[in-house]
């Protein structure tokens, strides 16, 4: 098969190339000052003029040459036309006469059954012609391709220590061609570069090819294929080097997805590459493993890293319905010492609450994914019924093994709230466990994906606790897009109190719904068990649930329609479900989706209408 594409590219018409040359002649004599032109520069123009107009000379961008391909299309039409010369000639801009023309024309059958082989087509039947007339030199090409080249045997043998690796046996069970099916020469080159790729990336770096060819029998009509392969032995990773000055180097090795003496995996260096891209603590890491430096068999690697900015600043602006205006300012120290803590500090501040939190985090064993962290937080909310101010400190672990994530912490919440119009204190010491699942192929803008969150948490009056309570809540999301014809997501949440009265648990800790999020149709934080002058003051438990269908009408936007449902109560043997459906306008921005939904309020007098504005992420 031809490795350079089929391209057609115009060249200079007669015209213009006669009309450059004259135009050269004229500057020429411009330049010197000449007052009158050579008559012999204007004749030798005109003349030339006349002879390639008359001489049968054939340009490339030319109509009176065409080229017809019939009886194949797809791949072959394609290989075809970039093996003919005739073809090849044409589009590189080349001057065809008569004579080149014919002479190429004789060439094109045998490079046509050439360009139909590596395909297993080996007995075409081309039948060509070459005419001219009043529209010019026509050459045509009819081929039926007949019946393609079948494989009678097909033997791929590894040998050596490499022969039970079972990466290299799951590429053996995987080759494209087997005992009878047609001979594909494409097919069989990409998988034996393949294999060369894999034994080079696991370490065999002293592997042989014994033995690598196709044999066609025109007799029989058939192909065989021997490939053999002897692995050598298997290099195995030598000493890491890590060239950089900001952390100590017992931190860096912790990254390290391997060890030295293990067995050399390249993809264990991507591995290596990610984690360390994702530390945030360099902006250009460069693994290279050694190979031409091996001792015994042995490959040492250098990690080439160069640290970013120590210090970096973030700032956001927002609004949403449920927030209002809110704008945001965060400051975090990337390498607070050569130990790798970092230092954070953020504030958002919206209408209805304001935020600001400090972190200190510290790498654990697997800094990739494991780290503790020390929080302090203040929160100021103030909702339609419900007003609070929450400070905070507490300590956290979190541990991630890919999809799932466990955060064990214990945190101290002092907060003076006000509900319905009655004032409380309370003092709780919370310790909590919460286990995250997500799979998703993008958390920004979510194709296939899904995620899940238990909660577990709660206080005893007899620790540092004015009031004693156990909570669990759960809640789940699910992506799934329908072909090329839109997204269907669903959202469900479950949450569960167990305490004497309502009136012990502080404002933080009650469940209320309705919003953005949540319930469309509703204000936020709107639904709930409502006092006796119909104000709410929040519940024990929580159900809601969504189900939403997108259909997109261009690349960035999106039509919606959605049904919500869901309220916060206090008793699973007496609750009522509030009810909205409606539609939106979605805008997917690089930083997530923009929701312009319109919801109605089913068991509301006159079922008004609210407008929700919401950006973020999908998941």
């Amino acid at each position: 098969m031809s490795r350079s594409g089929f391209r057609e590219q115009a060249g200079p018409t007669l015209a213009k190339r006669a009309g450059g040359w004259l135009q050269q002649r004229f500057a020429v004599l411009q330049q010197t000052g000449a007052r009158r032109l050579n008559a012999k520069y204007i004749v030798a123009g005109l003349t030339g003029l006349i002879l390639l107009a008359g001489n049968g000379v054939v340009l490339a961008d030319d109509p009176r040459l065409k080229i017809v391909v019939s009886g194949v299309k797809g791949e072959l039409k394609a290989n075809v036309y970039a093996n003919l010369s005739l073809k090849q000639r044409q589009a590189a801009g080349t001057v065809l006469d008569e004579q080149a023309i014919r002479r190429l024309h004789r060439k094109a059958e045998q490079e046509i059954r050439l360009a139909l082989q590596p395909f297993g087509y080996y007995r075409p039947a081309i039948t060509s012609s070459l005419t001219t007339g009043a529209d010019g030199w026509v050459a045509s090409y009819r081929i039926v391709p007949g019946s393609a080249i079948k494989l009678s045997r097909v033997e791929v043998v590894l040998r050596g220590p490499g022969a039970d690796d079972p990466v290299l046996k799951a590429w053996r069970q995987r080759f494209p061609l087997q005992r009878g099916s047609t001979l594909r020469q494409q097919a069989y080159e990409s998988a034996k570069s393949e294999l060369l790729q894999l034994l080079q990336g696991r370490g065999y770096l002293e592997r042989k090819l014994e033995r690598h060819e196709i044999v066609v029998d025109l007799r029989r009509y058939s192909a065989t294929i021997d490939l053999a392969i002897d692995t050598g032995p298997r290099y195995r990773f030598g000493a890491v080097e890590f060239q950089q000055d900001i952390l100590k180097e017992s931190l860096l090795k912790r990254y390290l997805p391997f060890h030295p003496g293990d067995d050399y995996d390249a993809d264990k260096l991507l591995e290596l590459q990610r984690a360390l891209s994702n530390s945030g603590y360099y902006q250009r890491i460069n693994i290279q493993p050694l190979l031409d430096q091996t001792v015994d068999k042995t490959i040492p690697v250098t990690v080439l890293l160069e640290p970013r900015k120590p210090t970096r600043y973030t700032t956001g602006i927002g609004y949403g319905t449920d927030t209002g205006p809110r704008v945001s300012f965060g400051v975090e120290r990337r390498y607070h010492n050569r130990l790798g803590y970092k230092i954070s500090g953020d504030v958002k501040v919206s209408e209805i609450r304001q935020e600001g939190t400090l972190r200190y985090r510290i790498p654990l064993d697997r800094p990739q994914s494991d780290y503790s962290e020390l929080i302090a937080a203040s929160v100021n909310e103030q909702t339609a019924t419900s007003s609070r101010r929450t400070r905070r400190i507490g300590v956290s672990a979190n541990h991630k093994l890919r999809y799932l994530q466990r955060t064990v912490a214990i945190t101290y919440e002092m907060e003076n709230y006000n509900i319905a119009g009655e004032t409380d204190y309370s003092a709780l010491l919370i310790p909590l466990v919460s286990l995250q699942y997500l799979k998703a192929d993008s958390r920004i803008h979510t194709r296939k994906g899904v995620q899940a969150r238990l909660t577990l948490k709660g206080a005893t009056e007899q620790i540092l606790s004015n009031t004693s309570f156990i909570q669990t809540r759960f809640g789940t999301s699910f992506i799934r897009s329908i072909g090329n014809h839109g997204r269907l997501i669903a959202r469900a949440e479950i949450g569960v109190s167990w305490l004497g009265e309502l009136d012990e648990l502080p404002a933080s800790q009650r469940f209320f719904t309705g919003g953005d999020r949540s319930v469309r149709g509703y204000r936020y934080a709107s639904l709930g068990p409502v006092d006796s002058r119909g104000r709410t003051i929040g519940g024990k438990h929580l159900l809601t649930g969504t189900v939403e269908y997108e259909l997109p009408v261009s690349k960035n936007l999106a039509l919606a329609a959605f049904f919500d449902t869901g309220n916060a109560f206090n008793s699973f043997n007496d609750f009522t479900l509030k009810q909205s459906a409606g539609f939106g306008l979605h805008w997917f921005l690089p930083v997530g989706t923009l929701r312009l939904d319109l919801a109605s309020a089913f068991q509301e007098e006159d079922r008004p209408w609210r407008i929700h504005l919401s950006i973020g992420p999908d998941m």
